[in-house]
């Protein structure tokens, strides 16, 4: 399949996503869309080794979250992770790079891919022969993109054609369901023109190395005395938080709480910027490898600390949705900091920028598949069974995934977290609406 035949085939999935998803909840119809992009991304690059493959499947996997979560922010940072590994598939992705220009191509490329299907389909709507598809095809093309630009344009201009049309064919044409319609269609057809133009872009060309700007001495200098203030940072971790010694608590006047949550995002951002450094830093012998690998070393307690701090902070105040991203993250950077370490140890980086990109698709799918909505009700409901405050308040604001969890609070509690998801999940999704979460919620008030 030619590239220009798979851009005409995008209209496809851009024009069934308009007219099935418009006015539906997210499920099913989103995953199948998103799927159907998804082998767009494979075709396009009309090759795949093992490591594109691969980059593919959990690109795919995340696909399929709308379907089996029906909290909406989990759904939306699947989908994203979902469009980076397709693009970063599409790239190969062996240097960082070309990990960080392919993580972004599709949002790069996004309008320009909706003029790149325009193009196309014009340009086949003016052959006389195209593949063996024919006239039937072109002018198919050619009616869709005209339609959808013409069709949103006279339903908004009058009522009365929006109800004759609405109608005929069972639609709701009304002025926000055209809206949506519209946007949807550009979204998907701009997806597809994206991916394929990730695919005939040129390749990521590669930077001649530059000399070093500071020296080996300097960097000694640099790395000794910032292991030494991580070093002594440890040391006192390791008597506050770790050791349970009241006594710093006591000079600074905070409670166990207060002094976990003033910390938390700083440590965070040292982990961060110590990335940095360390992507900055000469490794050209053995003196900095070993200063660096304690950087690592040390960063490592550092998160643990953040860990903890958060753990503390969620024992007093309870889980939200914000606690278990940073949980998340927290790991997240754990990860790649012992796989820098362990591209210290083999003196060998260059699998590191795919091993990166590998452990941030598996730590995506993990994450989705754990169902956070849930685990986040689990934990605030434990915690009241324990004896602990609960916040209803909070709790209602979580998706159906967390219905199976919040059926085992008592009636006795004054008010029940449920009663605004029984109200919406009595309305049937469709078929393109189908979602496991929502199916386990229905489940679950029923047995109640």
């Amino acid at each position: 399949m030619s590239r220009r035949t798979l851009l005409l085939a995008g209209l496809g999935p851009a024009t069934l996503a308009a007219l099935t998803l418009a006015g539906h909840p997210v499920g099913l119809g989103v995953a199948l869309i998103a799927l159907a992009l998804v082998a767009v991304a494979v075709r396009a690059a009309r090759t795949g080794d093992r490591w594109q493959l691969a980059c593919w499947a959990a690109a795919a996997g995340l696909a399929l979250m709308p379907a089996l979560r029906s909290a909406g922010w989990v759904a939306t940072l699947s989908l994203f992770a979902a469009a980076a590994l397709a693009t970063v598939g599409i790239v190969g992705a062996r240097s960082w790079r070309a990990v960080a220009t392919g993580a972004v191509a599709w949002a790069r490329n996004l309008v320009p891919g909706i003029v790149l299907i325009a193009v196309a389909a014009t340009a086949a709507a003016g052959e006389r022969r195209w593949g063996r598809i024919g006239p039937a095809a072109r002018g198919a093309a050619l009616a869709a993109v005209l339609l959808a630009i013409f069709v949103p344009l006279f339903v908004t201009a009058d009522a009365a054609f929006a109800q004759v049309l609405g109608d005929a064919f069972g639609w709701d044409l009304g002025i926000d369901r055209t809206a949506q319609r519209v946007l949807i269609f550009l979204l998907v057809a701009g997806l597809a023109g994206a991916l394929v133009l990730t695919a005939v872009a040129p390749a990521v060309a590669g930077r001649e190395p530059r000399a070093p700007w500071l020296g080996r001495m300097e960097w000694r200098i640099a790395l000794v005395a910032l292991d030494a203030l991580f070093a002594a940072f440890v040391v006192l971790q390791l008597t506050t938080l770790f050791g349970g010694d009241e006594h710093v608590l006591r000079t600074s006047g905070l409670t166990y709480a207060e002094y976990a949550r003033e910390g938390f995002a700083q440590l965070m951002v040292v982990a961060a910027l110590t990335l940095g450094v360390i992507a900055l830093a000469r490794r050209d012998d053995r003196a900095l490898r070993v200063l660096l690998g304690l950087l690592c070393a040390l960063t490592l307690v550092v998160l643990a600390s953040a860990l903890k701090r958060l753990g503390l902070y969620e024992e007093a105040f309870g889980f939200t949705r914000l606690r278990l991203l940073a949980h998340g993250g927290i790991l997240w950077l754990g990860g790649l900091f012992v796989l820098v370490l362990a591209a210290g140890a083999l003196r060998n980086a260059r699998w590191l920028p795919r091993a990166t990109v590998a452990l941030s698709a598996a730590f995506g799918l993990a994450f989705g598949l754990s169902n956070p909505d849930a685990r986040i009700a689990e934990h605030n409901v434990a915690r009241y069974e324990r004896g602990g405050p609960i916040d209803l308040a909070y709790l209602s604001t979580l998706s159906p995934d967390a219905t199976p969890v919040l059926v085992r609070l008592p009636a006795t509690v004054d008010y029940d977290p449920l009663v605004l998801w029984e109200d919406r999940l009595e309305r049937d999704d469709g078929l393109a609406g189908a979602n496991l979460g929502r199916a386990r919620a229905r489940a679950a008030l029923k047995r109640r």
